[in-house]
């Protein structure tokens, strides 16, 4: 039997995942990996997985209220880059960091989506290398599950996160530990998950519950392009898929 430490997701199975070559034809020129959120703004389907990769960050861009008053923001496990840039054209007034431990990924966001307000930096999202209440919002698009472990990551963001600032989460919950998900994080169910929250001082505001809307439409699509595999692990193994706002200190909860 494997143990924890063995189902941590290596560097380079995350650089095979994300490089692989298949899964960028699929995903174009878009330099984007998630799942995607199959609904257009009106409520209409969308079609192409760079539409729907680049939708779910605009849902996390939606869910923050407070954009407008940003001035520092953390993308945590930017992937290849794409996306933090997404979030700078979203939020005008913000220093904008991503970070994620693969370093061959943060060369090829450096060379791609670096700008005057964007910066790159190879980093542990359970050790957070910046000072305590210096960002104001952190977004985790589709990453926190592969965390080791979550809850580390959640305390890490209590602590860097100014009094009132966001964490906003894309994040997968699943029925048994995989070898993207570790045992650690075993959250099954929503009031778990926001438990796991609340006792790392962070405030859960909104969890929603977003499967059929992103990973069952990906697994269809996998299916679509004979990576069956995939296709099947995501049937089998993920059990929810939640968009989570919480804030650093108290407030109104609206958590199921």
């Amino acid at each position: 039997m494997s143990s924890d430490r063995d189902l941590r997701l290596k560097e380079s199975d995350y650089d095979f995942a994300i490089l692989h070559p298949a899964l960028r034809r699929l995903f174009g020129a878009s330099d984007l990996y998630n799942y995607g959120y199959w609904r257009s703004a009106d409520g209409g389907q969308i079609t192409t997985l760079p539409e729907a990769a680049a939708r779910l960050v605009q849902l996390h861009v939606e869910t923050d209220q407070g954009r407008g008053n940003t001035r520092t923001l953390l993308d945590v496990g930017c992937g290849l880059g794409a996306c933090t840039g997404l979030f700078a054209a979203a939020y005008p007034e913000a220093e904008i960091t991503g970070i994620n431990y693969s370093a061959r990924q943060i060369a090829h966001a450096e060379r791609h989506h670096a700008g005057p307000r964007i910066t790159f930096r190879q980093m542990d999202a359970t050790a957070l290398d910046f000072p305590d209440q210096s960002i104001d919002c952190i977004h985790a698009v589709e990453a926190a599950m592969h965390f080791h472990p979550r809850r580390r990551f959640f305390e890490e963001a209590r602590r860097v996160l100014v009094p009132g600032g966001r964490l906003i989460l894309t994040d997968v919950l699943a029925r048994r530990p995989t070898t993207f998900i570790p045992a650690a994080n075993s959250e099954a169910s929503i009031s778990e998950y926001a438990r796991t929250l609340v006792e790392t001082g962070l405030q859960p505001l909104e969890i929603t519950d977003i499967l059929d809307d992103t990973a069952t439409p990906f697994a269809t699509v996998m299916h679509a392009n004979a990576m069956h595999a995939y296709g099947r692990a995501i049937e089998e193994d993920v059990s929810g898929y939640l968009l989570v706002l919480a804030v650093n200190g108290s407030a109104t909860s609206n958590v199921s």
